[in-house]
């Protein structure tokens, strides 16, 4: 008895677009490729553990700041590295808080916040 986490959803109004950036950053695997292209209601992406995020099609804008977020650490790099590499897929900062609490608060290029820390 009990629950286990299934997959995680992200609202989006365009779920290839935000995705693609998803993956990019990330380097995650693409998983349902059968629903997995431009246009589709839902794409799928599946972390090196099983862990799967879908981004599903809604009609609404984000408005307000997240609730959750996704913290990433970098990996054979440094977060100053993968903060400009995600600047330049689209994301935008926010709230640049590495000199004093060691992490970067982002958004994909749906408003989507995430935090790049360090170490």
């Amino acid at each position: 008895m009990g629950l286990r986490l299934s997959h995680t959803t992200w609202d989006a109004l365009d779920p290839h677009t935000i995705a693609e950036f998803w993956r990019e950053l990330t380097g995650w695997e693409v998983s349902e490729p059968e629903s997995y292209h431009p246009g589709s209601d839902e794409c799928y992406l599946v972390t090196p553990d099983g862990y799967t995020i879908l981004f599903f099609r809604v009609p609404d804008a984000k408005r307000l700041k997240n609730r959750a977020h996704m913290d990433l650490r970098h990996s054979g790099t440094s977060r100053d590295e993968e903060v400009e590499r995600a600047l330049r897929l689209g994301a935008t900062m926010v709230d640049d808080r590495r000199e004093d609490l060691s992490w970067a608060v982002m958004a994909d290029p749906e408003g989507n916040e995430f935090c790049i820390l360090d170490g």
